[in-house]
C-alpha cells in the first residue's frame, strides 16, 4: 500500500471520529459550546495527522492557527449573535487562507487571486467531503481486501436492484395480510431516518473531511496558473476612473453646501427634517464606497505598466477619487452618528459605524500598498485590520455598549425603547441592571420581569452555553426583588 493511500485512510479515519465526536457533543453538550469543542477537535486532528505526515502544513500555518486560537475563545465569550457570526466568518477566512497557502511565499504577501481561489476551494472541498478522497485519493487495487471489496460492491448491487421488486411485492403480500403490513410499515418506516444519529455522523464527519482537505491536503494539486493580467491602454483606465471621480466631486460639493444650512434652512431646501435625513442614504453610501475600491483595485492590476510616467498618472487620479471616497465615507458615518442621536444606538447601526471606520483603514492601506507599487502587501494588512477590529468588538461588548447609550440617552429625558433594550443579547444584561435607576419605575418593572423570562436558569437561554449568558444568570439571582420600588410580583 503506498503512501498516498495510507494517508487517505487516515483522513477518513479522523473525519469518521469527528463525525461521532460531533454527534455525541451535540446531544450531550450546550449550543455553541459543541461548536466550540468540535473545532478545538478538527484542530487537534489537523494537528494530528500533519505530524504524522498524513497533511502538510505550511510554515505560515502556524501564525494561522494561532490566531484561530484566539479567536476561538471569543464565540464563548460573548452572546451576541452578530459577533458569533462575525467570529466564525473570520474562522473561515483563516480556512482559505490556509488553502491558499501553496501561492503564499510569506504572510505579508498575500496575492487577492490566492484568497479568491482559498476560499472556493474552502467551499468546493465541503460541499464534495470524501468524495475526493475515495474517487482519487485512495487507490483501491492496493488494498489487500479489494477482491472481497468488490464483492460486497456486487452484493450491494444486487439488492439495489431488488428494492422495486421488494416494494412491489410487499405491497401485495400486505394487502393479503394485514398484520404482516403493520409489521413492514413499523420496520422500513422512514421516521427513523430523520432522528438518525448516523445521519448526524455523516454529515459532520463529511464537513470535517471537506475542512481538512482544503486546508491540508497538498496531493494531486497540480501547478497554479498564474491569472493572465490584460494589459489595458491607460488612456481607456484614466477616463474610466475619471469619471467616477467627477460623479463623486459633484456629489461631494452638494454634501458640502448642505452641512453650512441651519434647521430651517434645511427643511425648506431638502424638503425633509435633519433626522428624516439623517435616516435615509447611509446604506447607499456605503455601498458606493465598498463596491468602488474593488473596481480601483481591478483597474490597477489591469493599467499597462510598460510606461512608469502613465502609470504614476493613474495613481495620482486614483488617489484623488480615494479622497473623494474618504469624504463620501465620512459624510455616511456623519449620518449615521446624526441618526443615533436623534434614535438612539442599534446594533446595525453600531456596526455600521465600526465597518465604516475599518473600511476607512482599508482606503489608507490601499494608498499606501497598491498606488505605492506594493500590490501583494494589501490583503495581509487588510486582514490584519479586520482581526484587530474584531478583536476590539469582542472586548468592548457591542450589545453593552448599546444598552450603556440608549439609558444614558434615557437619564436625559429621551423615550426609552424598552422592547429593544431587552431584546439584546446577554452582553447588555449586566449594564440594564446597573443602569435601570435611569428607567421609570413601569419601564423597570417590565424590564426585569422580561430579562428574567429570557436569561433566568429556567429559560430556554439555558440550552446554549457562553461566559456572558452564565454571568447573566448569576447576576439575576442575585436579584431578588425584580427591581427597586417594583410592584410586579417577586419571580422567585
Amino acid at each position: 500500500m503506498r503512501g498516498r493511500t495510507q494517508r487517505a485512510l487516515a483522513l477518513l479515519l479522523v473525519g469518521l471520529l469527528l463525525g461521532v465526536g460531533g454527534e455525541i457533543v451535540r446531544l450531550w453538550v450546550p449550543g455553541r459550546l459543541d461548536l466550540v469543542l468540535w473545532i478545538g477537535a478538527t484542530m487537534l486532528g489537523a494537528a494530528a495527522l500533519v505530524s504524522n505526515g498524513a497533511l502538510t502544513a505550511l510554515p505560515q500555518t502556524r501564525w494561522l492557527a494561532a490566531a484561530a486560537c484566539l479567536t476561538i475563545p471569543c464565540l464563548l465569550w460573548r452572546d451576541s449573535p452578530v459577533l458569533f457570526g462575525l467570529n466564525i466568518f473570520w474562522l473561515g477566512v483563516l480556512l482559505a487562507t490556509a488553502a491558499a497557502g501553496a501561492e503564499i511565499r510569506a504572510l505579508d504577501r498575500i496575492p487577492v487571486s490566492a484568497m479568491l481561489r482559498g476560499g472556493f476551494g474552502v467551499l468546493f472541498a465541503i460541499v464534495l467531503g470524501p468524495l475526493p478522497v475515495l474517487a482519487s485519493d485512495i487507490q483501491w487495487s492496493e488494498l489487500p481486501v479489494a477482491g472481497r471489496a468488490r464483492g460486497a460492491a456486487a452484493v450491494g448491487v444486487g439488492i439495489a436492484a431488488a428494492v422495486p421488486v421488494l416494494v412491489v411485492f410487499g405491497v401485495l403480500l400486505g394487502s393479503a395480510d394485514p398484520l404482516f403490513a403493520e409489521t413492514m410499515t413499523r420496520t422500513f418506516s422512514l421516521g427513523w431516518l430523520e432522528d438518525s444519529h448516523l445521519v448526524q455522523v455523516g454529515v459532520i464527519g463529511w464537513i470535517g473531511i471537506g475542512v481538512l482537505r482544503s486546508g491540508f491536503w497538498l496531493e494531486g494539486r497540480g501547478p497554479v496558473r498564474a491569472l493572465v493580467r490584460p494589459e489595458l491602454p491607460p488612456t481607456v483606465l484614466n477616463a474610466f476612473v475619471a469619471a467616477i471621480g467627477v460623479l463623486l466631486a459633484v456629489f461631494v460639493g452638494f454634501q458640502a453646501g448642505e452641512l453650512f444650512l441651519s434647521s430651517q434652512e434645511f427643511q425648506a431646501t431638502m424638503g425633509m427634517t435633519m433626522s428624516e435625513y439623517a435616516r435615509s442614504g447611509f446604506f447607499e453610501l456605503v455601498w458606493v464606497a465598498t463596491l468602488a475600491l474593488p473596481l480601483l483595485h481591478a483597474a490597477d492590476w489591469c493599467v499597462s505598466r510598460r510606461e512608469s510616467a502613465t502609470v504614476v498618472r493613474f495613481h495620482r487620479l486614483t488617489a484623488a477619487v480615494m479622497v473623494l471616497l474618504f469624504l463620501i465615507l465620512a459624510s455616511a458615518c456623519y449620518r449615521m452618528v446624526l441618526y443615533g442621536s436623534f434614535y438612539g444606538l442599534t446594533e446595525l447601526r453600531f456596526y455600521t459605524i465600526a465597518f465604516m471606520l475599518w473600511l476607512a483603514g482599508v482606503f489608507g492601506w490601499f494608498g499606501a500598498t497598491v498606488l505605492r507599487g506594493r500590490r501583494s502587501r494589501f490583503v495581509p494588512g487588510t486582514l490584519g485590520g479586520a482581526f484587530a477590529v474584531l478583536l476590539t468588538l469582542n472586548v468592548i461588548s457591542p450589545d453593552a455598549l448599546i444598552a450603556r447609550v440608549n439609558l444614558e440617552r434615557a437619564r436625559d429625558g429621551v423615550p426609552l425603547d424598552r422592547h429593544y433594550l431587552t431584546s439584546l443579547s446577554a452582553d447588555a444584561l449586566p449594564t440594564v441592571l446597573r443602569g435601570a435607576g435611569g428607567m421609570s419605575a413601569t419601564d423597570r418593572c417590565l424590564a426585569f420581569a422580561e430579562l428574567q423570562s429570557r436569561w433566568g436558569r429556567d429559560s430556554k437561554a439555558s440550552r446554549e452555553w457562553n461566559l456572558s449568558r452564565r454571568a447573566a444568570a448569576r447576576a439575576l439571582d442575585g436579584v431578588r426583588a425584580p427591581m427597586p420600588g417594583c410592584t410586579v410580583p417577586e419571580t422567585r
